[in-house]
């Protein structure tokens, strides 16, 4: 379906201004692209529910967060959130810590080094978040996997779709693998957005290992 367009939270220059200088490395380094701020901040209101914009202090987690544009922003659209960033790679979570910094929402963004699939094995953040996003992780099956594990029971997984990866998402079998199903689908001026809830327990066996993913991925 066709969403309303993206809702963006009232900024002055300076922020913009110290956002902008603080992603300059990243893209001086390719991690950014050449998209402007504002399309960026449009992108990522997208991404939003209404149920989101209406909870109270949920613990969102931002899946391969790169730079940290999606999750950054969306902590700033969402003042009550708080965030964990994700990323595998050291280089892009300091950028991610500087951008945070700028923006003003380092005390409720939380940048951590590690893969996704190590995080959903840990006590303290799997089964944790009310919301996870996702913007350029990889494959669908590996980001099902990997991500819904770490949804709270009702929790939801929101990400941006191309026509070909929605198809890919509503032939996986989330279900009967990892407990969740689609419940929604939108598109904005932005893109198009697929959102994925956990609806029963989580598998004790998910995510499995890499290689056991490779052999026989979830679909």
């Amino acid at each position: 379906m066709v969403g309303p367009a993206p809702r963006l939270t009232e900024v002055d220059d300076r922020f913009l201004t110290r956002l902008g200088e603080a992603w300059g490395p990243a893209r001086a380094a390719g991690a950014l692209g050449a998209a402007s701020l504002h399309s960026l901040r449009l992108h990522a209101a997208s991404y939003i529910c209404d149920e989101w914009r209406q909870r109270e202090a949920s613990r969102f987690v931002d899946c391969g967060a790169g730079a940290g544009v999606l999750g950054i922003l969306l902590a700033w659209e969402l003042p009550s959130s708080q965030w964990i960033l994700i990323d595998s790679n050291e280089r892009r979570c300091e950028l991610a810590r500087l951008a945070a910094t700028a923006a003003g929402v380092a005390e409720r963004v939380a940048v951590e080094h590690a893969t996704v699939e190590e995080a959903a094995r840990r006590p303290a953040e799997r089964g944790a978040f009310d919301g996870a996003v996702a913007r350029l992780f990889g494959p669908a099956s590996e980001l099902a996997e990997c991500s819904l594990p770490l949804l709270k029971h009702h929790g939801m997984l929101v990400v941006s779709v191309s026509e070909a990866t929605r198809r890919v998402w509503e032939q996986l079998p989330l279900k009967t693998r990892t407990g969740c199903e689609i419940v929604n689908q939108w598109t904005t001026s932005s893109g198009s957005f697929l959102a994925v809830r956990r609806i029963g327990p989580i598998p004790a066996g998910i995510p499995r290992r890499k290689p056991a993913r490779r052999r026989a991925p979830l679909m």
